[in-house]
């Protein structure tokens, strides 16, 4: 003889049904729109620079914007901010392709490009030095693809994975010393005119012949055109007027001052990103 169920078996009735169901439901559910977007984004905030590190001021001052505004540790950066920092100030960015970049005090510079495409493996990072200290450490997720360059009014360093640090003054002379990997150093000059020559060509239709006329003769290349791969532990010197010295070795020794120190210490901290 069947008796009729109570409220307590009733509630425990529903209790198992819902353990049961909620799990199934939860599996069938697409992924989380938040999951994808780490993924594509490396998980950097809509692609942009990130401040992960500042110690002393730094000043930002937007593109189209005259008046500069204090930074703070987790803001983000944008193309074609300016950052400044003051004396003994320094900061660390980490950009969409997890690469570190810092900078140390009495710096200015300009974040021409930081942006990635996921889906191809390609990124386009490019910084612009008006002069101050500056270390980088590129990833090796986009090594050889697209571009990581950091530039000055003289001379443009483009890198693959590579640590390495630039030093510019004020007179556009500049050092950079490779630590690690290498880097392709060039004039300004011969990266605009690559960029010229790599740039599309138009398709005319035929047009008149014209009349023999003068030939130019041999015409000397300037000097401010060169080329040159730094190497691990090598350095290279850029002049005022844009020419350089032929890489040259420096004595990690006499090399190892506290920025230095310093950089080394936080790529240490890092070095699980590229992992």
């Amino acid at each position: 003889m069947s008796h009729p169920m109570n409220k307590k078996n009733i509630k425990k009735i529903y209790i198992v049904f819902f353990f049961l169901i909620i799990p199934f439901s939860l599996l069938s559910l697409p992924e989380s729109g938040v999951a994808k977007e780490d993924i594509v984004t490396i998980g950097m905030d809509d692609g942009n620079a990130k401040i992960t590190l500042l110690q002393g001021e730094a000043y930002l001052t937007r593109k189209g914007i005259t008046k500069a505004s204090p930074l703070k540790t987790h803001d983000l950066l944008m193309q074609g901010d300016t950052i400044r920092t003051s004396g003994s100030s320094r900061i660390e960015i980490l950009l969409p392709d997890k690469s570190y970049i810092r900078f140390g005090e009495n710096t200015q510079f300009i974040l021409e490009s930081a942006s990635i495409n996921p889906k191809k493996t390609v990124r386009d990072i490019s910084v612009k030095i008006f002069f101050g200290k500056v270390w980088a450490k590129a990833s090796k997720l986009f090594a050889g693809r697209g571009r990581f360059a950091l530039s000055t009014r003289t001379a443009v360093a483009g890198v693959r994975g590579t640590v390495y640090r630039m030093n510019v003054n004020e007179d556009s002379s500049a050092v950079v010393k490779v630590y690690y990997g290498e880097v392709l150093v060039s004039s300004s000059s011969t990266e605009k005119s690559t960029k010229q020559e790599s740039g599309p060509h138009s398709i005319q239709g035929p047009k008149p012949v014209s009349g023999p006329h003068p030939i130019p003769g041999p015409h000397a290349v300037s000097l401010k055109e060169w080329t040159h791969i730094v190497r691990s532990m090598q350095q290279i010197i850029i002049k005022p007027d844009g020419t350089a010295s032929k890489p040259f070795r420096f004595s990690p020794e006499a090399d190892e001052d506290e920025w230095v120190q310093w950089n080394k210490r936080r790529d240490e901290k890092s070095k699980d990103i590229d992992e």
